[in-house]
């Protein structure tokens, strides 16, 4: 019985070059000799982003108006959309009576959220182009302020259980025993939604406008 031969083909595929790579090698060892490899400083840089976009992956896996909030904007990210506008009216109040309050300028507010634009624009990841820049800064810092000031008006109606009738109309739709019945778990459902966010750090700078004496850090 003569022995089976398998005959097998050996392909050989041409290797590539040294140098065909050249180009990103020599980037990648310009960027490794540049780069810090500094924990603090790697931590200090992903620090900077506390508030993400959902991915969309992930809004695919799920109802994506999960991720949408339902009655108003607080931040730049739902800012505009078109079912969220009404509420824009109410924010507006809110400064208007936040201020009034205060016995303070509304610049004092303006020039505290002003002094760390920077640091609330890194806060958002993947903020749009429309909210950065010189050319932009105003527009961003007037929403923070806005938005700002309506939550911490919001979060004294809870806070007060609605009492607010000093500041507001009894009949107020927002402020009042009204809204805090039947409008506060929206907005509190609003507020904790990923994209609809506001940095901690603006609170604090409007506090320490609001009454210096009890939120000085």
């Amino acid at each position: 019985m003569g022995e089976a031969t398998l005959g097998l083909r050996v392909v050989q595929y041409p290797r590539e070059s040294p140098g065909s790579s050249s180009s990103w090698v020599v980037e990648m060892e310009k960027t490794i000799g540049d780069m810090n490899i500094d924990p603090a400083v790697e931590m200090a840089r992903w620090k900077r982003h506390s508030i993400y976009r959902v991915p969309e992956r992930i809004r695919n896996l799920h109802n994506s108006k999960s991720y949408q909030p339902e009655l108003v904007s607080l931040g730049p990210f739902h800012h505009g959309d078109q079912e969220l506008l009404p509420m824009e009216e109410h924010k507006r109040r809110a400064v208007v009576h936040l201020v009034k309050r205060s016995g303070k300028p509304l610049r004092e507010f303006v020039a505290a959220v002003a002094e760390v634009t920077q640091q609330l624009q890194d806060a958002y990841k993947d903020l749009g182009d429309e909210w950065r820049g010189p050319e932009n800064s105003d527009r961003f810092v007037e929403l923070m302020v806005t938005d700002g000031c309506f939550l911490v008006e919001a979060m004294r109606m809870d806070a007060l259980r609605g009492k607010v009738h000093e500041d507001y109309a009894p009949n107020d739709p927002v402020f009042s025993k009204y809204g805090y019945l039947y409008l506060w778990n929206y907005i509190q459902s609003d507020m904790v939604v990923v994209e609809n966010q506001l940095p901690l750090l603006l609170l604090q700078r409007l506090l320490v406008v609001l009454d210096h004496d009890r939120y000085q850090e």
